[in-house]
């Protein structure tokens, strides 16, 4: 399994809007090639994890490309595909 990990500053004048997105942007996800499970956290965290690197470096790829991880108040700090290692459950 392979995860795609985002961590933003999100400026006080958009954290109320990012807030109100963050149950879109989870179920956005589902039926995404390979992807498996996600977390989003309202402080600007993200971690979605993927079957397969593959997928997890497309999806990484085309938001890069697409232009969305920063714009005027959001500042994208960690953008990054990594390998998991473990994971447990609840």
């Amino acid at each position: 399994m392979w995860a795609v990990i985002g961590v933003w500053d999100i400026g006080p004048e958009l954290i109320d809007e990012l807030r109100a997105q963050v149950p879109l942007m989870a179920s956005s996800k589902v039926g995404t090639p390979g992807f498996l499970h996600g977390t989003w956290t309202l402080d600007g965290h993200m971690v979605q994890v993927y079957a397969d690197e593959a997928n997890a470096r497309r999806y990484h790829d085309e938001m890069r490309a697409g232009g969305f991880l920063e714009r005027p108040g959001l500042r994208c700090v960690v953008w990054a595909v990594a390998e998991v290692g473990a994971e447990s459950g609840h």
